[in-house]
């Protein structure tokens, strides 16, 4: 049986004893409708250490192996597929929350369903294209329902995180204007980094009352933030504006109890269903579809002509996972961290 190196979580809690290092873990066995990858680099998502830590009370069954974003080579795909052996693809492959699943992407190779897949731009490294996927995706899908933006006025709360940076730069290729909100030491680098218009420091006071928000209206709203965010942000949504929510709890939260998903779910649907009626804002409760063609082509082609770029806020190997984790884990990261798993 041919093996491979892989991380895998073998229960829940702190990384350094959640996590381990196989040298001889299997091959993912490629079903009809996969494709079978060669991995040169994944990324660790929050949704990754969140699920690892148990801060989400997700059932996973283990042995896992966590991650959802790989970028690498192909090195088996299915008769007819429209990729071949040899391409550079890059996915976000769905399978953190398979719990009946091991796959994930923190190994050297990972078998993905072919409908996620979508060839690297030219000139991209796997390095920076593994860290696009999930949080392109989600960006892309969380300004979808406001599209086209030309000319609209886009929030996005946590600009300098994965999700938000991605959200500032779609808004802004599609000729919107952007607000976004962050901390003192982000200011410079979501303005001149990744050129939203206005940045309001939410560390100087309540954001809702800082002049590029009081008194305005906005077109969309990308709230990754949560919590009390949720509310204030509802007020300033123009008439006919979308409300888009990651469904993240909020920042100063450490734990979700299952009853407490269930209510942020419940909250989501009676809110999704008074905007469907016309008896409430636009609401969008985003759950994520991986197919490459609800977002992860189109953001390949903006990453081609130069309009969407990647900050790795740090980059480990594949042996340093559990650095990588606890790294994430604090918080508070710019952009992506990266992991590089071989050299293709």
């Amino acid at each position: 049986m041919a093996t491979m190196r892989a991380v895998v979580m073998e229960k829940k809690g702190p990384a350094a004893e959640a996590l381990v290092l196989h040298t001889d873990w299997p091959v993912p066995v490629r079903k009809p409708n996969q494709v079978l990858i060669e991995a040169a680099a994944t990324c660790v998502n929050a949704g990754d250490w969140k699920v690892r830590s148990g801060f989400f009370p997700i059932p996973i069954n283990m042995p896992k192996i966590l991650g959802e974003d790989v970028a690498g080579l192909v090195a088996e795909a299915p008769e007819g597929s429209k990729f071949k052996k040899g391409d550079r693809v890059f996915a976000n492959t769905g399978q953190a929350l398979k719990s009946g699943d091991q796959g994930g992407t923190y190994g050297e190779f990972v078998a993905a369903d072919e409908d996620t897949l979508c060839l690297m731009p030219p000139g991209i490294s796997f390095l920076v294209a593994a860290a696009v996927p999930m949080a392109g995706l989600t960006a892309w899908q969380a300004l979808e329902p406001a599209m086209p933006l030309q000319g609209k006025r886009v929030l996005v709360h946590g600009g300098a995180g994965g999700v938000g940076g991605f959200a500032i730069q779609i808004a802004k290729a599609q000729g919107a204007h952007v607000t976004t909100t962050c901390s003192t030491r982000n200011v410079e680098y979501v303005t001149k980094e990744l050129g939203a218009d206005e940045a309001i420091d939410y560390t100087a006071g309540p954001w809702e009352a800082a002049p590029a928000a009081a008194g305005a209206r906005f077109d969309a709203i990308v709230d990754t933030v949560g919590g009390p965010y949720q509310a204030a942000s509802l007020r300033l949504l123009a008439p006919g504006g979308w409300f888009s929510t990651l469904g993240a709890t909020g920042p100063d939260v450490k734990r979700v109890s299952v009853l407490g998903i269930l209510g942020l779910m419940a909250g989501a649907a009676w809110r999704t269903l008074l905007g469907k009626l016309g008896l409430g804002p636009k609401f969008k409760f985003v759950m994520l579809e991986c197919q490459a063609a609800r977002g992860l082509e189109q953001l390949a082609e903006l990453m081609a002509q130069g309009k969407l770029k990647v900050h790795l806020d740090r980059v480990f190997s594949l042996e340093e996972m559990v650095a990588a984790h606890e790294y994430a884990e604090l918080g508070h990261v710019r952009g992506k961290v990266g992991i590089t798993i071989k050299k293709l």
